[in-house]
C-alpha cells in the first residue's frame, strides 16, 4: 500500500473527479426537465465516469452500512458530502488493502497525480513566518541576511 499521504492525495483526487460526474449527472438532469441541451462534459466528468463504478462498487463490497450510506448522500449531494466520501474511502483502504490497491490503480488510470507541491516562500528585511500548514518533504533552505544573527 501506497505511504498515508500518497493515498490521501490519491483519494482527494478521485473523489474530485467524481463529485464532477455526479455535478454533471444532475446538471443534465436539470437541462432534460427544461428540455435544454446537455452542457459539454469536462474532462473531470468524463474522468469521474469512468471511476465512479469502481468506487461505488468498492464501497458496496467492503463498506459497512455507514460508509455506503455516506456514499448514497454523496452521490445526492456531492458538495455537501466530499469530506465525508473522501473520509470513507481513506477509512476502507486502511482496513484493506485490495481496495487500496485498487484506488491506487484506478488513480493511475486517470491520471490522477500524486506529486507534491513546490512553495517558495522569501521573507525579508524583518520578515517573519510563523506558521507553515502540511507536510514538506525535500529540501528546505533558509539563507539569513547580513544583519542576522544566524
Amino acid at each position: 500500500m501506497a505511504d498515508p499521504v500518497t493515498i490521501t492525495a490519491l483519494i482527494t483526487g478521485l473523489v474530485g473527479v467524481y463529485k464532477a460526474y455526479a455535478e454533471y449527472k444532475a446538471t443534465v438532469a436539470k437541462a432534460d426537465a427544461k428540455q435544454a441541451p446537455a452542457p459539454a462534459k469536462s474532462e473531470q466528468a468524463t474522468k469521474g465516469e469512468q471511476t465512479a463504478p469502481i468506487i461505488k462498487a468498492g464501497v458496496e463490497q467492503y463498506g459497512d452500512a455507514d460508509e455506503r450510506a455516506d456514499l448514497a448522500s454523496f452521490e445526492r449531494n456531492p458538495a455537501r458530502y466530499e469530506d465525508a466520501m473522501a473520509r470513507v474511502l481513506h477509512d476502507i483502504a486502511g482496513r484493506e488493502p485490495a481496495f487500496a490497491s485498487r484506488l491506487q490503480t484506478l488513480a493511475r488510470q486517470a491520471n490522477i497525480q500524486s506529486g507534491g507541491v513546490q512553495v517558495n516562500i522569501n521573507v525579508s528585511d524583518e520578515g517573519k513566518v510563523d506558521q507553515a500548514a502540511g507536510i514538506n518533504f525535500g529540501t528546505m533552505t533558509y539563507n539569513a541576511g547580513p544583519d542576522s544573527d544566524e
